[in-house]
């Protein structure tokens, strides 16, 4: 049996130990499921791995013979990859499935000046085929969805006779029925003899995959299991305390005012005649597969998009969302569900990116920024949603995904929300952080409507007091939250149910 083994892998950066004497081994055949919390030091881990950190202290064999992972490419030749969360970054948007497939041998000049595009084709299509991966080869990689840009992504790491591949948070913006498929691919790749480090912070599919575990606390190894053991014992592992409660209890606080109501909201054909109302005090939850139309009912309600039809009441007066500045003069604000892209500007600071939607409440003569104010401003609500480490200097980037998102959220507590929109809140952050987002988001509710587009049912079903089901761009289903059945809800998202 084929193995990779880590050994005392360590890697400092000025001021932080990221990575601190961890021992890991990934055998062929099998799953070996990385978890920790943000900023365990998994990302740490998988960069030496990959050969993108090659400056750290430890050793890494292949088969009891040490190997040098200093670059990409030493990886490569090892017959190490990954396959990223962002896997758009490992793929040319404009390029074909064929060319993407051989991306590496074009860079090398393997195929020479003139390529011929239909042998290309060709031989694209009998590779995938051979693998069991048949993508359409034409099809531009743009046009392609993101499970299939996972295959086109692990079927040119076959190509390159990968013995392991890491799959970093491959399910995060999964529906339910694609992640299956994932699982699926997984399986054949164990059926080949491929070793798999499989990171994710969906603890329940480590269950279904995984062969053994590894967690990761605060740069060290926290724990080794060779089996999966219960959730619980995983959790306990990562946050160095009993589970307790994820969810918090929360009495409802909906109220009689009507805050918001949505009548035959319209846009292509990705919203097709959504009408609902909220109220205040109230949590609801939409719904529903990758691709049902949460984020786009989103957006046209924050006035990201316009839409081509549909009507917007605040407070029972017509508005017209034409862009998120009368949306947020409405109170209507909108956590995104791509923070990174669209929630945050990275190389800003926490207190930067707090103030930047109500900045001209802390100008004073002529415009001029009033420092102390804004930062007075920024420093109490990074403490109110609890940001760690709770430096408003520090520039976004440098936190932790699940600390990202507390930035995102207490940007708009400053702004008294009438509706916060809330898009995949919980998506890639720790176990802990999504508590602390679970409460927060109770908190909220408490003054303001809370809408919460998510894809996990149990969070709709914990978190809400009414569901909103989409399927299609449309509204499939309106259930009570308390007493919901999640299999029923599935059921009404994949359109057994009608």
């Amino acid at each position: 049996m084929s193995s990779l083994r880590g050994k005392n892998l360590t890697k400092a950066f000025p001021g932080v130990l990221a990575l601190d004497n961890v021992d890991i081994e990934v055998q062929s055949g099998k799953v070996h499921a990385l978890v920790g919390a943000n900023g365990a030091g998994k990302s740490t881990l998988v960069k030496i791995l990959t050969g993108y950190y090659g400056n750290y202290d430890g050793t890494v064999t292949i088969d009891d013979h040490e190997v040098s992972l200093r670059t990409p490419f030493d990886a490569l030749v090892n017959g190490i990859e990954v396959v990223h969360q962002e896997v758009d970054t490992q793929l040319v948007s404009n390029l074909t499935v064929a060319e993407n497939l051989y991306l590496e041998n074009f860079a090398s000049n393997k195929y020479g000046i003139v390529i011929f595009t239909k042998d290309l084709k060709k031989r694209a299509e009998k590779d995938l085929n051979d693998i069991g991966f048949p993508l359409p080869v034409s099809a531009k990689v743009e046009s392609l969805s993101l499970h299939e840009k996972q295959q086109l992504v692990i079927a040119r790491a076959l190509l390159h006779k990968v013995r392991f591949l890491i799959l970093d948070e491959p399910t995060s913006s999964l529906s339910l029925i694609e992640a299956e498929k994932l699982f699926s691919m997984v399986r054949k790749l164990k059926e080949r003899g491929v070793g798999i480090l499989y990171i994710s912070q969906r603890l329940d599919e480590i269950s279904i995959i995984a062969d053994e575990v590894t967690v990761l606390r605060n740069g060290k190894r926290a724990a080794y299991f060779d089996h999966v053991p219960e959730l619980s014992k995983i959790i306990e592992a990562m946050l160095d305390a009993p589970q307790g409660e994820l969810f918090p209890k929360r009495e409802s606080t909906r109220q009689n005012e009507v805050v918001m109501r949505i009548e035959n909201l319209r846009w292509k054909n990705r919203v097709n005649g959504v009408s609902f109302e909220i109220r205040k005090g109230e949590i609801l939850a939409i719904t529903g597969l990758t691709g049902a139309g949460k984020t786009e009912t989103l957006k046209l309600i924050f006035g990201a998009v316009r839409p081509d039809e549909g009507k917007i009441f605040i407070n029972g007066k017509m508005v017209k969302m034409e862009s998120p500045v009368v949306a947020i003069r409405n109170g209507i604000y909108l956590v995104p569900e791509e923070r990174r892209k669209e929630g945050l500007i990275l190389d800003k600071t926490a207190r930067e990116n707090i103030t930047v939607p109500f900045l001209k409440d802390f100008c004073g003569f002529l415009g001029r920024v009033l420092f102390k104010k804004e930062c007075h401003h920024a420093k109490s609500l990074a403490e109110k949603v609890r940001l760690l480490p709770c430096d408003i200097e520090r520039q976004a980037q440098y936190f932790s995904g699940g600390n990202q998102q507390k930035i995102v959220v207490s940007r708009w507590l400053g702004g008294k929300p009438k509706v916060l929109l809330l898009d995949e809140p919980t998506q890639g952050v720790d176990i802990g952080a999504k508590k602390e987002i679970y409460q927060l988001i109770c908190q909220i509710a408490k003054e303001a409507a809370v809408v919460l587009a998510t894809s996990e049912i149990n969070e709709a079903v914990s978190i809400a007091d009414r569901i909103l089901v989409m399927r299609d761009g449309k509204v499939v289903a309106q259930l009570n939250a308390k007493g919901a059945d999640p299999k029923v809800i599935l059921s009404y998202a994949a359109g057994v149910k009608q």
